[in-house]
């Protein structure tokens, strides 16, 4: 979070609490199998760490609580959300080192981690092979890096059908690309690792199911905030809002619905003979 284009955490939904607060529920929502994804690509004890674009710490405090061992740093433009993180992390009691920097131009010194999270960063980048390239460039040679990012033609579907929740996306998509982000970066995570210099480039996508994590995850992690916005800036009609809020109630009042939200991974590694 808080990256150079088209995240601003002061005023991208009603409010700066309420959008922190959405940041901690789309952690919360994935993160049984984003973690295991994480164990898969070879995070364990003893390696060195960074998170880039690390918003409130959220995901930092859950990397230290599951991962025991590891050395773990957090870098983030925004410095309300420095600030946030470092308070978060030190009420938790978690030795993590959070400063402030752009993922574009980190200033970690060449072969810094064996590991590093990037995650819900590149779809706000004007210019996200400048970071990728950054990210190779501070990884040690056969260090991993994970990018984790939306597709907002596969986003959050739902039984019953609401079908002017596809308007909505749509609106946040137009608004996000005048903005310069690319909300629909998730499917092309693996050609742009392998542009970027990165070797064994996988690719997975991990769904959250309402039947599984329960409805309140969906709903703190979707919120209000950003389509209320929508509307104010002119993308979205109140009318749509209006047909989906209502939609939505119906929908948690019946039994046998369901809620279906996904997460794209790219992975890959710096050659271990890039030295």
């Amino acid at each position: 979070m808080g990256t150079t284009g088209s995240y601003d955490v002061s005023r991208i939904g009603a409010s700066v609490d309420a959008e922190i607060d959405r940041l901690g529920g789309q952690v919360e929502l994935f993160w049984a199998k984003e973690s295991q994804r994480y164990a898969g690509y070879g995070l364990t004890a003893g390696l060195t760490v960074v998170e880039l674009g690390c918003g409130p710490g959220y995901l930092l405090e859950k990397l230290a609580t599951a991962f025991p061992g590891l050395d773990l740093h957090g870098l983030e433009l925004d410095p309300l959300l420095v600030e946030r993180a470092t308070r978060y992390l030190s009420e938790q009691g978690l030795d993590v080192s959070v400063r402030q920097g752009s993922i574009l131009d980190t200033g970690y010194p060449e072969a810094t981690f064996d590991f590093a999270v990037i995650r819900l960063v590149l779809e706000h980048l004007p210019e996200p092979m400048t970071a990728i390239r950054e990210v190779y460039r501070i990884l040690r040679p056969g260090g991993r890096a994970v990018f984790v990012d939306n597709d907002f033609e596969m986003h959050l579907m739902s039984f019953p059908p609401i079908p002017e929740l596809r308007e909505v996306y749509d609106a946040y998509c137009r608004s996000r690309e005048d903005e310069g982000g690319n909300p629909r970066i998730g499917r092309e995570l693996p050609v742009l690792l392998a542009a970027g210099g990165f070797v064994d480039v996988d690719y997975d996508v991990i769904s959250a199911h309402s039947a599984l994590v329960g409805d309140d995850l969906f709903a703190r992690s979707e919120g209000v905030g950003i389509p209320s916005r929508l509307v104010r800036d002119g993308y979205l009609s109140s009318r749509t809002l209006g047909l989906v809020s209502s939609r939505w109630r119906d929908l948690l009042r019946g039994d046998g619905h369901a809620l279906i939200r996904q997460l794209h991974l790219g992975t890959g590694r710096r050659p271990a003979a890039d030295r």
